[in-house]
Parts: C-alpha cells; sequence; structure tokens
C-alpha cells in the first residue's frame, strides 16, 4: 500500500548489524574454497601425470594452508 512505512524493528533499535557479522561463516568459505580450488588443480596434475589421488591431496592440504593464511591476513584472527 502506498505511503505506509515499513514495519519497524521487532527489538525497537534501527541499528546497523556489528561489522564483523559473517566473519565465521568468511573463514568457513575460504577453508573449503581453497580446498576445493587446489584439490581440483592437484586433481588435474593427477590425470596429467598419471596418478591416483596424490597431487589432490597434496592440494588439498596446500589450500587448507592457503584458507588459513588468507583468514589470518585479511580477518585478523
Amino acid at each position: 500500500m502506498t505511503g505506509q512505512e515499513p514495519p519497524k524493528n521487532p527489538s525497537g533499535n534501527d541499528d546497523p548489524p556489528p561489522p564483523d557479522t559473517g566473519m565465521g561463516m568468511t573463514a568457513v568459505a575460504y577453508l573449503i574454497t581453497g580446498m576445493l580450488v587446489w584439490g581440483g588443480v592437484g586433481l588435474l596434475v593427477d590425470h596429467w601425470v598419471g596418478t591416483k589421488g596424490i597431487f589432490a591431496g597434496i592440494g588439498a592440504v596446500v589450500g587448507i594452508g592457503g584458507g588459513v593464511y588468507l583468514i589470518v591476513r585479511r580477518l585478523g584472527a
């Protein structure tokens, strides 16, 4: 209906959310994305070299390490 205001926040305050909202999900996303991307690169190397999962495992570990590095660097944990 025109001219009506949207409903107010039930808690009564209209403050914006705190600046660190979603940092946990960002950290989890860094870990999962790093593992999937570098594990996928390792899978491609496995296919190219002819091994079965060695480089995929190494890539997953490197991806998790990169995710931890990004968490520490960007989120200041």
